[in-house]
């Protein structure tokens, strides 16, 4: 099975690509290990010029980092001639052809292939490569050479580092759709917001059910809660709900009995009359079943409909 090219296979080739397009026929420039491109010198009439990438970095710490962003990463390569055999004439070969590289490198840093390689992301972003000269210390190219086996010996090398090359995520995570939510002012001096209005507003994905949600507390004497207590037999609670003016909603009181048992009651209908909450919201009376002491009793209210989503809830202990 074929693996796809990525953005480091494209980087490499592409870097040894701009090196091969500024030299003659007579030489060959190679992405090879040190031994796999001597061994193509002595069997080959021309010399050739192999790129080995030795090291890959990270570009930095990125916090901020997306699963949607790619990564990046350094590489470190050696650029190293290999003379031919029927070059034995010419004893400085091997620095001409070192020399031409850099003098293209240095007069033209950039390389032209365009990266990520592979499948590109969904918003397009396009980068180039930087070829950086670097001052490698002697006794990393020592180890560096001394890693590849007795077959062959140190060879002049220049090094250089390539950046950034942009590792693309395997798959793109579809942007995730707007968060629904209701703004209510419930402040006691609410006044209606210049750029929100005197209506509730809500943010919703375009297949929402609804663009709004009720909000609701308790009327419990001269408080609004959302938390309260009854005593057993009280046949009903007093309910106050902002949202749009006239919206019909469903409210649904879901029991606990004493005894663990759950129990729903029949929803019943209600209908919005003001956009805000405060001691003056007009209620709607909520019937309780059967309530005993230590039911606890949870009230949801959803806009009229099949299978709409809930507002806040509000709770009801039976004392």
């Amino acid at each position: 099975m074929a693996i796809d090219a990525s953005s480091l296979s494209v980087a490499m080739q592409g870097f040894a690509d701009h090196l091969a397009a500024s030299f003659t026929q007579d030489v060959t420039v190679t992405v090879e290990s040190p031994n796999a491109a001597a061994e193509q010198a002595k069997g080959s009439d021309k010399a050739v010029l192999n790129v080995f990438c030795y090291r890959i970095s990270p570009s930095g710490i990125h916090p901020d980092l997306t699963l949607n962003e790619p990564a990046f990463v350094r590489a470190h390569v050696l650029l190293t001639a290999f003379s031919n055999a029927t070059d034995a004439q010419v004893k400085d070969k091997d620095l001409r052809v070192l020399g031409h590289a850099v003098r293209v490198l240095q007069s033209q840093p950039v390389i032209p292939t365009i990266l990520p390689g592979g499948v590109p992301a969904p918003e397009v972003s396009q980068y180039r490569l930087q070829a950086v000269l670097q001052a490698t210390e002697m006794e990393e190219m020592n180890h560096i050479w001394s890693i590849q086996g007795n077959e062959i010996s140190y060879r002049l090398s220049v090094a250089y580092e390539l950046a950034l090359i942009p590792l693309e995520p395997l798959t793109y995570l579809p942007p995730p759709t707007p968060v629904e939510s209701v703004v209510l002012d419930l402040g006691p001096d609410a006044v209606p917001d210049t750029e929100i209005g005197p209506t509730p507003i809500a943010i919703t994905a375009p297949n929402a059910l609804s663009n709004w949600l009720p909000f609701s507390m308790i009327r419990d004497g001269n408080m609004l809660s959302s938390d309260a207590s009854v005593p057993t037999g009280t046949a009903q609670v007093q309910l106050a709900i902002a949202g749009p003016k006239n919206e019909d909603v469903q409210i649904t009181v879901a029991w606990v009995r004493s005894d663990g048992t759950p129990q729903i009651q029949a929803a019943q209908p209600a209908t919005i009359a003001a956009t805000a909450l405060d001691l003056d919201t007009p209620t709607t009376s909520v019937v309780l079943t059967d309530a005993a002491s230590g039911d606890v009793a949870t009230l949801i209210i959803r806009p009229d409909g099949a299978d709409m989503p809930a507002g806040n809830t509000v709770r009801v202990v039976i004392t």
